[in-house]
Formats: C-alpha cells, sequence, structure tokens
C-alpha cells in the first residue's frame, strides 16, 4: 500500500474510530426499564463492549497507518496524530 493511501486510510479511520469508541460509551448511559429481561440487558453491555473495542482498534490502527506514512505524507499523517491524541489530551484534562 501507498503512503498516500496509507494516510488517507488513517484519516478515515480516525473518524470511524472516534463515532464507534462514542457510540460505545454513549449506549451505557442511561438506566434500562424494569421490564427489560436481564438477558437483554447483558447482551447490550456485549454489543457495547465490542463497539467500543472496535473503535479503539481503529484509532490504534490509523496512529500505526499515519507513522508508517510520515515520510511521505507528513501533513495527512500529522492530521491523523493530531484528530486522535488532542481528543484524548482534552478528555483527560477534563477528568482533573
Amino acid at each position: 500500500m501507498s503512503a498516500s493511501r496509507s494516510a488517507n486510510l488513517a484519516l478515515v479511520l480516525v473518524v470511524l474510530g472516534w463515532l464507534l469508541a462514542y457510540y460505545g460509551v454513549m449506549s451505557q448511559f442511561g438506566d434500562p426499564a424494569p421490564s427489560v429481561a436481564r438477558s437483554v440487558i447483558e447482551s447490550q453491555r456485549h454489543v457495547s463492549l465490542a463497539v467500543w473495542l472496535i473503535g479503539l482498534m481503529c484509532l490504534v490502527g490509523s496512529l500505526w497507518l499515519s507513522g508508517r506514512s510520515f515520510a511521505a505524507a507528513r501533513r495527512r499523517s500529522l492530521l491523523a496524530l493530531a484528530s486522535v491524541v488532542v481528543p484524548i489530551v482534552f478528555l483527560l484534562a477534563q477528568l482533573y
């Protein structure tokens, strides 16, 4: 795969990764209705965890592709890196 294609894929994976990670976390907020069976709640929890992990893997893959394509596509590579790291730093700063 060419470096240009790797940089483009890194940018796509950043967007996809953040969307999936956001859905995986936000789908766990709130209380289920009392009439919902425990098995359904557990099933939804497993789906949310799987989506969250896939989102994290997309972000890690984006970082790897960004590093792999840095020599040939510096701007896109740095944009992908910043798109992963800056929100994480912002979120951690909000916790402290």
